[in-house]
């Protein structure tokens, strides 16, 4: 297991390799300094999840974030001390599998990478279809129609997951520790955005869902034909 840190302090490196020695002793940590290097790396040392600073001295986290879909699937974290909420919802907009805020806590944030490495492993869920509706060989290929629409790892997951429960409403929680492996504080806020996202790819009127219907307070349905 590989974890590339792509973080320009090294004493948070530093105390990653110590966490991870403690909490996830098979992983291995490889570092970039700074952006740039952190995408070759990507390319070149095919970690299986990536840990973003927001704060790089090249290039910022955002430009980092926007090219790494355009040759890996790989789950990406972004880790900064910028909780604020545009910023949040830019890293999820842009393709970011969680955000997470400095300081760390190790032993979260290692329960958050392992859960998403998991889910990663986990391909047939890929098998699943809806009329003319189904995924192509990663979360990122739907197709409606035969059309191509372009998701994001995360998005892709909660479509894939709503789908496979079609017809049937699925509470907060349970798409939660689905997609995340818990359900935590705001994630509703963060699954709403996910959301609103999904449908404005896949709906023919976004303003008027008819795939995806939320029950205000309980969860989200997909509905297979209409």
């Amino acid at each position: 297991m590989k974890i590339l840190v792509i973080e320009d302090d090294p004493s948070i490196v530093e105390f990653l390799e110590t966490a991870l020695q403690i909490g996830w002793p098979e992983a291995r940590l490889v570092s970039a300094s700074r952006g740039m290097r952190g995408i070759e790396m990507v390319e070149g040392s095919r970690p299986d999840i990536v840990l973003l600073d927001l704060g790089l001295p090249d290039i910022n986290g955002f430009d980092v974030l926007k090219r790494i879909p355009s040759f890996s699937d790989v789950p990406v974290v972004m880790a900064t001390v910028s909780g604020e909420e545009g910023n949040v919802v830019r890293g999820l907009a842009l393709g970011a599998n969680d955000y997470v805020t400095k300081p760390l806590r190790p032993l979260e944030l290692i329960a958050r990478m392992k859960a998403l490495v998991r889910r990663d492993s986990i391909m047939n869920d890929l098998d699943v279809e809806c009329g003319d509706m189904h995924f192509g060989t990663s979360y990122q290929e739907f197709y409606r129609g035969g059309r191509l629409i372009h998701l994001t790892s995360t998005e892709g997951r909660i479509l894939c997951n709503l789908m496979k429960n079609a017809g049937r409403l699925v509470a907060y929680a349970d798409l939660a520790r689905a997609i995340w492996g818990e359900h935590y504080p705001g994630v509703e806020d963060t699954m709403k955005s996910h959301i609103c996202h999904l449908r404005q790819k896949i709906e023919d009127d976004p303003g008027e869902p008819r795939l995806i219907h939320n029950t205000a307070g309980i969860g989200y349905m997909f509905i297979a034909t209409y």
